[in-house]
């Protein structure tokens, strides 16, 4: 992939990062100019649905440009990358946890084996989830479909047929949010949401066969996000009495599902068109973020900690500059721990 492509993939992941930050942590009527800011920043839910986007052409490029396709080789990697730095995430909760109440906290056990094991979710927001987010890191539900999503894509990929894996995809993915509508859980809940990694795949598929991206050439895979959009909308009519258990019905379901493959759509078809109009402003817009993109899966998993519930530097009594040092000082914590610890231990580890 030639370097200022692989760029904008950068820059729209550090964009996706910080932007997911200013959603957990500006106010919902925050005013700048007379404008209210802070409702531009409402849409954090749609920023994970880029990173899984992303995330899909990612694997799918990576592992088709690798010699070793063993599922091993697979494996390690994708587990290092993974879970090195989310480890390090897990003591850092624990011990603000441990600072807070003086004295050793208890580890909660059966939610850290949750979250090791890839089984955890927004447990106020969903039904029949087995595991909340370790120490209330809600942002770590997004985790448990990564893994889940890099796991099942090789299972496919090494067993199916390259003619015939779209199909089964197809088939898989409606079929799970079909079931999602009888009883959802996290088996088709995860199999539905892989349809939406499965863009990512797609476009990599696109881009590595040298095709052009049409809105032609989309329009197969397209008619199966439609048809789980439909679904997803049926859902949300028969079960819409749960909008009145969540709190936050517009982020929880059976809204927020129906809300993520609708904006799934809209990447999907958005991206064609920029596109096809040579990425107009792309770099104006976005390419700054390229910079934060080495440090931005850290970002991601540590702003809870390090933003959001941050108070020590709360004898400032200016909120902008307060909140803008926690975010400041969250980057240099990510960036000593992705790209500094991180790799040292990676190299150590297989090279």
């Amino acid at each position: 992939m030639k370097k200022n492509r692989l760029e904008k993939l950068e820059a729209l992941r550090g964009f996706a990062a910080l932007y997911v930050v200013l959603f957990h942590t500006l106010p919902q009527k925050f005013f700048l100019l007379g404008i209210n800011v802070g409702f531009f920043f409402r849409f954090g839910p749609e920023a994970v649905i880029v990173f899984f986007a992303l995330s899909g052409f990612v694997i799918k490029y990576t592992f088709e440009r690798s010699a070793n396709k063993t599922f091993r080789y697979y494996f390690i990697r994708r587990f290092i990358r993974l879970y090195i730095p989310l480890f390090f995430i897990f003591l850092l909760g624990y011990g603000i946890k441990c600072y807070g109440e003086g004295t050793l906290a208890n580890p909660e056990w059966k939610t850290l084996l949750g979250n090791i094991f890839m089984l955890q979710d927004v447990i106020s927001q969903k039904p029949n989830v087995i595991s909340a987010a370790y120490m209330g890191n809600g942002v770590l539900w997004s985790l448990s479909y990564e893994w889940w999503f890099y796991m099942l894509f090789f299972v496919l990929a090494a067993n199916i047929s390259s003619d015939k894996l779209n199909r089964w995809v197809n088939s898989m993915v409606i079929v799970a949010a079909a079931s999602y509508v009888i009883y959802p859980f996290i088996v088709n809940r995860l199999a539905m949401y892989f349809a939406i990694w499965w863009i990512g795949v797609r476009f990599a598929d696109t881009y590595i066969k040298g095709e052009k991206y049409s809105i032609k050439s989309i329009m197969p895979y397209a008619y199966v996000l439609f048809a789980i959009t439909a679904i997803l909308s049926l859902n949300l009519f028969i079960h819409f009495s749960y909008t009145k258990i969540y709190s936050y019905p517009l982020v929880a379901y059976p809204f927020i599902e129906l809300r993520h493959f609708v904006f799934a759509i809209m990447v999907m078809f958005g991206a064609i068109a920029w596109k096809n109009y040579h990425w107009l402003g792309f770099n104006a817009i976005f390419g700054i973020f390229k910079h934060l993109a080495p440090c931005s899966y850290v970002i991601y998993i540590s702003h809870h900690y390090l933003v959001v519930e941050a108070t020590y530097l709360g004898f400032i009594n200016n909120k902008v500059i307060e909140y803008g040092l926690y975010i400041v000082l969250m980057i240099i914590f990510s960036y000593l721990l992705e790209v500094v610890v991180y790799n040292r231990i990676r190299k150590v580890l297989i090279g």
